[in-house]
């Protein structure tokens, strides 16, 4: 089971009195309790990571100021290389103060560090570390995305491109890149060079790319990328520039004459948190997702020790499975300890980091299919329970297994019913749902259109006799001889929609809903729409342009729009652009929008 948290520092002062230290099992005698715990932060302060290393300590010292706790954090220089970082670590626990935790930034540091914090006991967080293999289990957690999910967005902005030149730190993080490229790509990369993130001077190694004619060139850089476009372009490199999550630094920005236009893939936080405007209102300039890892690191390990656990396996059992709201959005821990959370595409516009308007078809497209994917799946198994009831019956043992097989393979049903030939229901699965038996479902519209047809039929948003709004699939069932003796039907579970579109959203600034052709509202992020009437509810008729578009909805298959509308949370009214296409299932159509705002 998932834990969902909001991150809480209570008890947190209390907890500080009991704490443990560094021991690596909740059974063995702990060693005299500290005064105030210490957590090891080790950040790259070497110059060019250090900008980097800046903000994150900038938001560790806020995430500490708002805790109010009484805790000792050590900040070590990691350098840029993984010795650097091992002798920074072995540093901490050379003044007489043992770390109970330390926080890693970086892809070598954090490879370096891993296993020698499980060697001495010491829990261990990872941040902006996106390539971290682990040789010792349940010691260590990771804030960062994984570079392989981060390398499928990139991907599949990249299959538009033929001529691909990769350009990238020559570290650990550049390396393991370059190598996850060189798979996924094959041969569209002509080319990758790597460099040393000290140098000034990268013109000889792009003379060697830009002889290669690249359409696209991927920057795989941190805090040197804006140089590098500056000097690419006046070597007369023209390629579209693409980059990774580390690229967003301000420093691009200021020489927007050469990045402008330049894609890159980025983990998709919290636009709201109030950690944005308290960190521009300290530090001038909003915080990265540099500082948001960092934040929310730090926030969440006094959390943990605010309820007790202090060693490495407590620790880390507290957040294992754990889901939270911070300045990350809404984060998922895997049972692994790493981060997850979505991907999304920034471009650099009109000199600004701005949310790349592309990836909303791309998004709408995927959410799509992955709706009719399901549904067709749904499709061809009740098909298979139309034909097994043909010969078994409606009802009995083998009905009973057939019923429960079917309801097995589909993770979205609600229960499965077999109905007779005037429309009462005559059996279920699970059979926790046997009070629906006996009931009439004649009247409803998927049923009279079956009635009709002979044919299977998907209904419209329907009230069920289970006491909730939802979908219907039936298929008719004929016996042996052909004759018509019932149906057999998924009812989707009421909370279908809300899984598959939920987790595409989360932490993105875009709504996902469905509309029925005659304007009901089938789903909405907002539970406050669901079940309106665009055309006729008071919290809609007020907005004369979404009552246009949501008619271009009704007559057009797809299209796109503009309108006036509240914002998520209902409060004010706020300028959207608006896409659609179009679901269909035997003949039953609902109009998938998605929604963002307009600039």
């Amino acid at each position: 089971m998932k834990r969902r948290s909001v991150i809480a520092i209570a008890g947190f002062l209390a907890a500080c009195l009991l704490v443990p230290g560094w021991g690596t099992a909740l059974a063995e005698k702990a060693p005299p309790p500290l005064a105030k715990p210490v957590i090891g932060v080790i950040l790259p302060f070497s110059p060019a990571f250090a900008t980097i290393a800046r903000e994150q300590k900038n938001a560790i010292d806020l995430a500490v100021a708002e805790a109010g706790a009484p805790v000792d954090i050590i900040f070590k220089d990691g350098g840029g290389d993984g010795p650097t970082s091992t002798a920074a670590f072995n540093e901490l626990f050379g003044g007489g103060k043992t770390p109970l935790a330390v926080i890693t930034c970086s892809s070598w540091a954090s490879g370096a560090v891993h296993p020698l914090a499980a060697e001495k006991g010491v829990f261990h967080i990872a941040i902006a570390s996106a390539a971290m293999s682990r040789t010792h289990p349940r010691h260590s957690v990771r804030f960062t995305l994984d570079a392989a999910q981060e390398a499928r967005q990139l991907r599949e902005y990249l299959t538009r491109f033929q001529r691909i030149a990769v350009f990238h730190m020559d570290n650990d993080y550049g390396t393991n890149w370059a190598k996850i490229l060189k798979q996924d790509l094959g041969g569209r990369m002509v080319i990758s060079l790597p460099y040393d993130p000290e140098n000034k001077d990268f013109r000889p190694a792009l003379a060697r790319i830009g002889e290669e004619k690249p359409d696209a060139l991927v920057l795989l850089s941190a805090g040197t990328a804006a140089e590098i476009a500056r000097q690419a372009r006046e070597t007369g490199i023209d390629a579209q520039l693409v980059g990774t999550r580390p690229i967003e630094r301000r420093e691009l920005l200021d020489k927007s004459a050469f990045t402008n236009g330049l894609v890159y893939t980025y983990p998709s936080h919290s636009f709201t948190h109030p950690v944005i405007q308290g960190y521009q209102a300290a530090y001038g300039a909003p915080p990265t997702i540099f500082g948001l890892e960092a934040y929310d690191a730090v926030t969440t390990l006094l959390a943990a020790l605010g309820e007790g656990p202090t060693s490495p396996e407590a620790l880390f059992s507290w957040y294992a499975k754990r889901v939270y709201q911070g300045a990350l959005g809404e984060v998922t821990f895997d049972e692994q300890g790493d981060a997850v959370y979505p991907y999304l595409y920034k471009q650099i516009i009109n000199g600004r980091f701005q949310i790349a308007d592309f990836q909303y078809p791309l998004l709408l497209e995927k959410t799509r299919q992955e709706i009719l994917q399901i549904f067709h799946k749904m499709d061809q198994d009740v098909a298979l329970a139309a034909a097994e009831l043909s010969a078994a019956g409606l009802t009995g043992k083998e009905a009973d297994a057939i019923l429960q097989r079917l309801c097995e393979k589909n993770e979205h049903a609600y229960d499965c019913v077999s109905v007779d030939a005037r429309g009462t229901i005559v059996n279920v699965a699970p059979v926790d749902y046997a009070a629906v038996i006996g009931s009439s479902i004649a009247g409803q519209e998927q049923m009279i259109r079956l009635h009709a047809t002979r044919r299977p039929v998907f209904s419209q948003a329907i009230e069920t006799v289970e006491g909730f709004v939802g979908f219907d699939l039936q298929h008719p069932v004929l016996d042996p001889k052909r004759q018509f003796i019932g149906s057999v039907s998924i009812l989707t579970h009421p909370t279908f929609f809300d899984r598959i579109v939920s987790g595409k959203v989360a932490n993105f600034p875009v709504e996902i809903f469905l509309m029925q052709k005659d304007g009901r509202m089938v789903y909405d992020l907002n539970k406050e729409e669901i079940g309106r009437n665009v055309f006729t509810d008071p919290l809609f008729t007020p907005y004369p342009a979404l009552l246009k578009v949501a008619k271009k909805m009704a007559e057009s298959p797809r299209g796109s729009g503009r309108y006036d509308f509240l914002d998520k949370k209902l409060e004010k009214k706020v300028a959207k652009k608006l896409i659609w296409d179009t679901l269909v299932l035997h003949g039953t159509e609902f109009r998938l929008a998605l929604a963002y705002l307009e600039g």
